[in-house]
């Protein structure tokens, strides 16, 4: 059901038949909710169905969300449906007709009082701190200042704010959000990560006298529901939250926020519509008039190609807020290492710097972007490896669940069970984990405060915060992390960082493999000596020579980019040219070669007539997942127009045999290849 349906309104109703109401309506067997899309008399040739009733506040979505969802629809080729219901959650329809009341504290008790990020003392009940007086240095002024000429009046334009790490980017948003506020107008906030929810809704419930309301994935039902009965009723003010709060239906923005906007996490790629983030802030804040500020200590290419090119206004943050100077960063050669000790997970050099820190009372953060104990299990009688019967990868060694698990499906054998092949018992671990890691540092460090952040560990509602807020007040003295580590935190005591391996995802066939590779490197960097202290940063690293690494020595983003965009141009990928990622999927290998030969034929076609290049067609790198192959073309156009009419084009004339067998899905903007 890809299309909307008429329904009769009835002489009752005239009035209520507005744009954007809420409405049940009946569908087949059952009562389900709807939203008015068009009104009219149409000259129809059957009869339609009544429409059973309104929403009972007179909710309705404001127009220009509908329009923005269309849009999605059609850039990301879903099916209208398909995105309300992405856009629209079951929380907030059931709330609509089945209204709560709002939480509010009885006359008489006593509000709760939490603490803030600033310090202060939060009223419970009504989310209003005593605001905290946080003046601007020279440099945040003048990005202030410049921002504020689309205030006056609103219009739209997008800045890249490229501030290096601990510059204050996020005072500069606080400063823009409260003047928008006092204009009337709303502010919307996007962040990368969950984890960095707390922190930064502290932050600016701290400083602005009104409610800030956080949209996420891991909010409670309670939460949920207040959130949804503050944006029907009006009073969604401010909201920060995570990649889906774009397509949170409030109006009247006058500031658009995305912190971290080089961040992969802003792209959905799981489910349908597979949209950026990112993208559509920049989509949101044409439609409001209203300017889009995009934050980064490391920007994507394509943000800082298009600020050189003037189609961004650059504004640059190039010293810390703290006046603290940036770390100093150390290139370990793991070979020499291994000559002096053999095997090791931590250098000598980042050991002793630990030492140092934790005798001076202050913490250290160590990455390692590898989850589970060991990267896979070996038969040591027959040398078989343990693989994932349902992907072509294999299984992951999870000491602390006793398990064997594959990263991509998520099947699970215990660690013990014996060889497939042979029947052996007798196992050879290969590659260390982080899990591994946290194991070494407790046996070096005996006695001190160590926790893990993961995935693993984070999987609890609420145990990234957790595990965070016991660093930040001193339980824990060694942070080991993967990449949720790295992004935007600030931890006052923090003065050594070490990258366990600085050339994790270098051999990856991606073309953006480098600039993930930098960026991580970067972030997780700049975590350390941000206030006291001189900071220092460990990169532990076979392959000492890699020019990657040298820019990330002299904190040089703009050789890394010079270097990295010519690359790109060479090579004709973004943001030189656009991307279209096609893929087919099925459990039978040979069918899904078929129907990718046959669509990608007649894709070649039009392509030629567009001038669109085609990569392909080939099996992914990773072949199978969850028992499905997957079969790739990718299509480099200098417009998006360009991919979306060779691909409408061929969708209509695309007729594989057995249709039901395979799946075929497309991907505009893909982040990843793999």
């Amino acid at each position: 059901m890809s299309e909307p349906f008429w329904y009769d309104l009835g002489e009752s109703h005239q009035a209520d038949a507005m744009v954007g109401r809420l409405v049940q309506v009946p569908l087949m067997s059952k009562t389900v909710a709807g939203i008015i899309l068009e009104t009219g008399r149409p000259s129809l040739d059957f009869r339609t169905k009544a429409i059973l009733g309104f929403a009972p506040g007179g909710e309705r979505l404001p127009r220009a969300w509908l329009e923005l969802l269309q849009w999605l629809a059609g850039y990301y080729f879903t099916p209208l449906p398909q995105v309300y219901s992405a856009c629209l959650p079951k929380t907030a329809v059931d709330f609509v007709f089945k209204p709560t009341k709002p939480r509010s504290l009885k006359a008489g008790s006593k509000a709760k009082a939490v603490k803030t990020g600033a310090g202060k003392a939060e009223d419970g009940a009504s989310g209003r701190p005593t605001a905290p007086v946080l003046v601007p240095t020279p440099e945040q002024k003048a990005a202030i200042d410049e921002v504020l000429e689309s205030f006056a009046p609103f219009r739209f334009r997008t800045y890249l704010l490229y501030g290096i790490t601990g510059s204050g980017k996020t005072l500069v948003y606080l400063h823009l959000a409260r003047r928008a506020l006092e204009l009337g107008r709303r502010v919307l906030v996007l962040l990368p990560e969950i984890a960095l929810t707390p922190q930064t809704l502290s932050r600016f419930r701290a400083f602005l006298d009104r409610p800030v309301l956080a949209l996420h994935s891991n909010l409670s039902a309670p939460d949920r529901r207040e959130l949804w009965r503050a944006v029907f009723a009006g009073e969604a003010d401010v909201i920060v939250g995570a990649r889906s709060a774009v397509l949170c239906p409030i109006d009247n923005l006058g500031l658009i926020v995305v912190d971290e906007e080089h961040d992969g996490s802003y792209k959905q790629s799981d489910a349908s519509p597979r949209y950026n983030a990112r993208d559509l802030a920049l989509y949101r804040g044409r439609q409001e008039g209203c300017p889009v500020v995009l934050g980064s200590a490391t920007p994507s290419l394509e943000s800082y190609h298009s600020a050189l090119a003037g189609r961004y206004r650059l504004l640059e943050l190039k010293s810390r807020a703290t006046g603290s100077n940036r770390p100093r960063i150390h290139i370990v050669d793991m070979r020499e290492q291994f000559e002096l000790q053999g095997s090791l997970l931590i250098s000598i050099p980042l050991r002793e710097a630990v030492q140092r820190a934790l005798e001076a009372g202050e913490q250290a953060i160590l990455f390692l972007n590898r989850r589970g104990y060991a990267h896979r299990r070996v038969c040591k009688d027959c040398g078989a490896p343990r693989s994932c019967p349902h992907c072509i990868a294999p299984l992951v060694y999870h000491k602390s669940k006793r398990s064997l698990i594959c990263h991509y499906c998520g099947f699970k054998v215990p660690a013990d069970a014996p060889c497939l092949a042979c029947s052996g018992t007798s196992w050879l671990d290969v590659g260390r984990g982080i899990e591994k890691a946290e194991e070494y540092l407790r046996d070096i460090f005996p006695g001190t405060a160590i926790e893990r952040l993961d995935r693993d560990s984070a999987s609890a509602i609420g145990g990234a915060g957790k595990i965070l807020e016991r660093f930040k007040n001193g339980e824990v003295k060694i942070l080991l992390g993967t990449q949720m580590v790295a992004k935007g935190h600030d931890f006052p005591k923090v003065n050594v960082v070490g990258v366990v391996d600085a050339d994790a995802g270098l051999g990856l066939s991606d073309f953006r493999a480098q600039e993930r590779a930098f960026q991580l490197i970067t972030q997780v960097s700049g975590r350390a000596g941000r206030h006291q202290g001189e900071g220092a940063v460990f990169l532990q690293t076979f392959r000492p020579e890699n020019p990657l690494l040298a820019f990330a020595l002299a904190h040089d983003f703009g050789s890394f980019f010079a270097e990295e965009i010519e690359r790109r141009r060479e090579l004709d990928y973004p943001p030189f040219r656009r991307l279209l990622l096609i893929e087919i999927t099925g459990g039978d290998e040979s069918l899904v070669e078929e129907h990718m030969r046959d669509f990608s034929e007649t894709f070649r076609h039009f392509a030629e007539q567009a001038d669109v290049m085609v990569l392909g067609p080939a099996f992914a790198a990773l072949k199978k997942i969850k028992d499905q192959f997957r079969a790739q073309l990718i299509a480099k156009g200098k417009a998006p127009n360009q991919l979306q009419w060779v691909f409408g084009q061929t969708l209509e004339r695309y007729n594989p045999k057995q249709p039901g067998k395979t799946k075929l899905r497309a991907d505009m903007d893909p982040l990843s290849m793999l």
